[in-house]
Order: structure tokens, then sequence, then C-alpha cells
């Protein structure tokens, strides 16, 4: 399969109507910890605190073929050298496609080339196989289990707890070449 692309961007004002419809969709949150109902004012209102000069998150939308898919961020820690990922790939017609992994990829390059990040780690819910592959195929190694560490809708779920290190992905790179 040749590898997708993406573009990451901005998010703007005119992006939050999307957010609003996936993170409605239990679909689409169904390995997050969002729990709606979302409205727009919400939205307005996380939008205007992670674009604050003071926010410690860097947010991306993400484009597929110019067309907005989804968000990832990452958020920094107080040291500025560690940060926490997320994503969401909203629109599930684009699901499958190895966009999360391009945007993935992508924020890793900012992270470690850009910002002079040390470690990005990440959560996700033990029954999210795609993400889990997505995860380990850049890079990300699994540093533990929490057991029935969140309720999602009624059931607890184990979360399992990944990182990837500045020079692990810096040998990764090496290894492309």
């Amino acid at each position: 399969m040749a590898q997708a692309h993406v573009r990451l961007r901005p998010i703007t004002e005119a992006d939050l109507p999307d957010y609003v419809e996936w993170l409605n969709d239990p679909e689409v949150t169904e390995f997050t910890q969002v729990e709606g109902p979302c409205t727009l004012e919400g939205e307005r209102e996380w939008f205007q605190r992670v674009t604050a000069p003071d926010s410690h998150t860097r947010n991306w939308a993400i484009e597929a073929n110019g067309r907005h898919i989804g968000n990832c961020a990452l958020m920094l820690h107080e040291s500025g050298e560690i940060a926490g990922f997320g994503i969401i790939i909203g629109d599930k017609t684009q699901w499958g496609k190895g966009y999360g992994t391009a945007a993935l990829r992508e924020v890793l390059r900012i992270g470690f080339e850009e910002m002079g990040l040390q470690r990005v780690h990440l959560t996700a819910f033990a029954g999210n196989t795609r993400g889990l592959r997505c995860y380990e195929k850049c890079g990300f190694q699994r540093e533990g289990v929490r057991r029935r560490h969140y309720l999602k809708r009624g059931r607890w779920c184990d979360v399992v707890c990944m990182g990837i290190l500045r020079e692990e992905w810096e040998a990764q790179q090496c290894s492309k070449e």
C-alpha cells in the first residue's frame, strides 16, 4: 500500500462544526475520553483555550486530498521537552487509509526536529486495535497497562501507556535512508 499523504495546518473556527459532528458520533468517540454531548459553543470555548498565546497545546487540523478529516495535538509538559499526543480521524469515510499514521509521523517530525522534544507519550484504550497498530508502526513502545482505568459507556476499560524517545525516533529515520 502506498504511503498516505496528509497536510497538517492550524485549526480554524471554520473547522469547529466538523468537530461538533464528529464528537457527537458514538462510533467516532468509541476509543476517546470524549463524553457528549458536544456543542458549537463548547468547541468555541475549547478553541479559544488551545489557541491562546499561553496554551501548552499545539493542535493541527488533518487534511487529506484537500478535505478536513481529523485533528491531532501535542500537549506540552511544563519542561517543554515532553509532550502527550492525541489524534482523532473524525471522517469515518477516511478510516483505514493510513491518514492517522501519516499525521502521527509528521507530528513526530515536528516534535523532535522543530520543537526539540525528548519524549512523546500517549494512552489508548486496549480495545483500540487500529490505533495501537498505528502507534507501534510509528515506533511507540508499550510501557504498561492501567487495568480498569477508565469507565466508558458503563464498562471499565484497560488503558495502554506508550511512548517514543527522541533517539528511538532518530534511529527509525536512519533505517529508512
